[in-house]
């Protein structure tokens, strides 16, 4: 009788273990839309962006990576708080003026590799893209252009390839996981990020639905028929917001506001103690005044409600992570592959093979070439586990080629065919360069490249110098170009003297630099191993009190024939009084070795005029201005296209949107001073 007690006792003992262990656990992903606010307005074409937020010490990226406050925000386990960046890039970005990074449309990914990426790497974050649909457009018809949200990903679709291949080929990054911008979707957008690029998503976002019709458009996504639970589903390929049968994963996510408000965690840890593992996405934006503060009560909630649920165990973890948690995967090996070429004539394919199975249907390649174009080359397979390109491309033209790869868990290779060095930049704070004489003082003003720039007083007997060296690992032609800050009182006397194995080469002489755009110095062939050096020399002879500045040297093999780039990317004349002559001044460069001829402007419409006598010459790496008018005879709202017609091998045809708007006199507003 004791000994079936026991046994009884014994057995709703194991019962009693058994309901208790049935607690599951929370992988959390605390991540952030990563942007640049200072500087972007949607009613600009052209923005330029002011990088403070990631270089200056007292700003959020700087606080967010200090180890110690990562320290203090731990998990159950007592791992340190890990983060998954979203780096927002493409169109609005794409069109930025900045001169001040290497490439505009990835300067949030670049800054953020740049300054943070020791503690990015130590601290375990992720890094991926956010990405937009915007599409500079007139919705509503009355004129006026805006940055407005897409109507469909299909409208974006170019730019979002051309995106990917830009991250890859110059950030050597490549998502695994995505946030859409404004939490946007469509069935097509879906359907190609889980068939092409990445298996994770985390923008559910339910039960939010919003439409907006008053441009700029924006914040337009419809998540109501969405799964309420943080537990991630495979979309359907017919209804994005459904579960269904398609290859990837959605993860609902919430703002740090709507956390804290609506105690998104409690409910989180609710569900987990039902017995089920969760995966939840919490969000805010860097820029955010309250981001950091908002991630540390999220921290302090999430340790309180332990102690409401003592069997429940949360995480932190990337989004990658929490995804391969979530699912049990033992596998956490980068596929095996090749990235090879298939040389036919004087055109190249490319052959990918992996050792295993991969997530996407065919693997993503992107190629860069000497004209600074990208583009996405689409894939056919060959074989089991292998693909070949399905349209070829010059190889003399190549500058890099590139391979993203993901596997079915989310384990990710990237693979590179280097033919041509990436562009070097260097600042006045690397190791090659050098203040030779004079009293250099840093100048952080100006938009200079990286942190700051230098300047040094002129006295009337001074002779002051920089240099900036380099040695070069691979016989090519190379340009030299530099780039100062704009300063006021700048001194106008300077040269650059070029020296190649301590053997002068050239020496240019200027009485005046543009502020934050490349000059053009030289263009050199150099074997492997030779030796740069480039020396600013200033006299300040005639400019007592003025100021030399050095900040940044650019050397570059994307060495070109002839290439045509123009000052603007449109024409917009505006609001014009009818009966009225407008003018815009055109700057057209030649930024090729050789001379570029322009043989033809043309347009539908007889109401632009070019005064140009054709064909034009220019010089190489010299610019031409050329006033474009616009005559406005007509009432309402003109559009057309200017067509420029020249021997750029890659662009001989040139085509600018041109607009104005044409009204009485009287119907103008009015500005008075």
């Amino acid at each position: 009788m004791i000994k079936a007690f026991f046994k009884l006792a014994f057995f709703f003992f194991f019962l009693l273990q058994n309901s208790l262990s049935t607690a599951a656990n929370v992988y959390l992903v605390i991540g952030s839309d990563t942007a640049i606010w200072d500087g972007m307005n949607t009613g600009n074409f052209n923005n330029f962006y002011n990088i403070d937020l990631y270089v200056n010490p007292q700003k959020n990226a700087y606080k967010i990576m200090d180890p110690a406050l990562r320290a203090r925000l731990v998990d159950s386990d007592g791992t340190p708080l890990k983060m998954t960046w979203w780096m927002m890039a493409g169109n609005i970005f794409r069109h930025a003026t900045n001169q001040n990074v290497p490439v505009p449309n990835t300067m949030t990914m670049y800054l953020m590799k740049k300054y943070h990426g020791q503690n990015i790497a130590a601290n375990g974050d992720e890094l991926s893209l956010h990405y937009h649909t915007f599409k500079w457009y007139d919705f509503d018809g009355d004129g006026r252009y805006y940055w407005n949200q897409s109507k469909t990903f299909m409208d974006c679709f170019d730019d979002f390839n051309y995106t990917l291949a830009q991250f890859l080929l110059e950030e050597q990054v490549f998502p695994v996981s995505f946030r859409s911008g404004w939490h946007y979707m469509d069935n097509e957008w879906q359907r190609y990020l889980d068939d092409y690029i990445l298996p994770y998503s985390l923008h559910n976002d339910y039960p939010a639905k919003h439409i907006d019709t008053e441009e700029p458009i924006d914040n337009n996504y419809d998540w109501s028929q969405a799964p309420s639970a943080f537990v991630p589903y495979r979309p359907s390929r017919e209804n994005y917001q459904l579960p269904g049968d398609g290859p990837g994963w959605n993860v609902r996510s919430a703002h740090f506001f709507k956390v804290l408000k609506y105690d998104l965690i409690d409910t989180v840890f609710a569900a987990a103690q039902q017995g089920q593992d969760q995966v939840a996405c919490f969000w805010g934006h860097l820029p955010e005044s309250n981001f950091i503060s908002n991630i540390e009560k999220i921290d302090s909630v999430l340790h309180a409600r332990l102690s409401k649920y003592p069997d429940v165990k949360f995480y932190y973890c990337t989004a990658v992570e929490a995804m391969q948690r979530w699912r049990q995967s033992q596998d956490f090996q980068q596929p095996e592959i090749e990235f090879t070429e298939e040389i036919v004539g004087d055109e190249v394919y490319f052959k990918i093979r992996s050792h295993e199975k991969i997530f996407q249907k065919a693997p993503f390649v992107a190629v860069k070439d000497v004209y600074e174009d990208y583009q996405r080359l689409e894939c056919e397979p060959i074989g089991i586990n292998t693909w070949r390109t399905m349209s070829p491309v010059k190889r003399e033209m190549l500058a890099k080629a590139g391979v993203a790869v993901c596997d079915t868990f989310g384990n990710q290779t990237l693979r590179y065919i280097q033919y041509l060095p990436d562009d070097v930049f260097i600042d006045n704070l690397d190791e090659n360069f050098s203040m030779v004489t004079g009293s250099w003082q840093p100048y952080a003003d100006g938009a200079p490249w990286g942190t700051d720039a230098l300047i040094c007083p002129l006295n009337a007997n001074d002779s002051v110098s920089a240099a900036w060296h380099h040695t070069f690992e691979q016989q090519a032609y190379y340009n030299l170009f530099v780039q100062i800050p704009a300063v006021e009182n700048k001194a106008g006397n300077f040269s650059y003297l070029i020296y190649l194995n301590d053997q002068i080469q050239d020496t240019i002489s200027f009485q005046f630099l543009k502020s934050n755009e490349w000059q053009f110095l030289k263009t050199l062939f150099v074997q492997a191993g030779d030796q740069l050096m480039v020396e600013l020399q200033v006299n300040g002879a005639g400019q007592e009190g003025k100021l030399a500045v050095a900040d940044v040297l650019k050397i570059s093999a994307l060495v070109r024939d002839r290439d045509l780039r123009l000052s603007m990317e449109r024409l917009d004349f505006g609001e014009i009084s009818w009966g009225d002559t407008a003018q815009i001044d055109l700057e057209l460069t030649n930024i090729g070795r050789e001379i570029l001829t322009v043989t033809a402007f043309k347009s539908h419409s007889e109401r632009i005029i070019v005064e140009a006598s054709m064909p034009l010459t220019i010089n190489p790496m010299s610019e031409l201005t050329i006033p474009i008018k616009f005559f406005s005879e007509q009432k309402g709202d003109f559009s057309d296209t200017l067509t420029i017609e020249s021997n750029d091998p890659k662009k001989p045809l040139l085509q600018l949107p041109v607009r104005a708007k044409v009204e009485n006199y009287f119907n103008l507003s009015l500005t008075v001073v």
